[in-house]
């Protein structure tokens, strides 16, 4: 069976992971409530975890809630 490259979905390592997660968690929030979730700044969360960060367009950014209370806490 031929699989597809994650490069030609646009998909990273884990995606599928979320769609076993409940809707609740699958929620983008605002920096400042990434900030409240979490209890990290929002310049550490972009240092240390830019990887979860979504890109919702040019100026907007987001975080999914299951992400932000999965951090650890610094």
């Amino acid at each position: 069976m031929t699989t597809i490259r994650p490069e030609v979905t646009g998909r990273r390592h884990g995606d599928a992971d979320l769609l076993k997660w409940p809707v609740e968690l699958l929620r983008i929030v605002k920096p400042e409530e990434a900030e409240r979730l979490s209890s990290l700044s929002w310049d550490t969360i972009m240092r240390e975890h830019s990887d979860k960060i979504v890109q919702l367009s040019d100026r907007r950014v987001g975080m999914r809630v299951g992400h932000c209370l999965m951090l650890p806490e610094g």
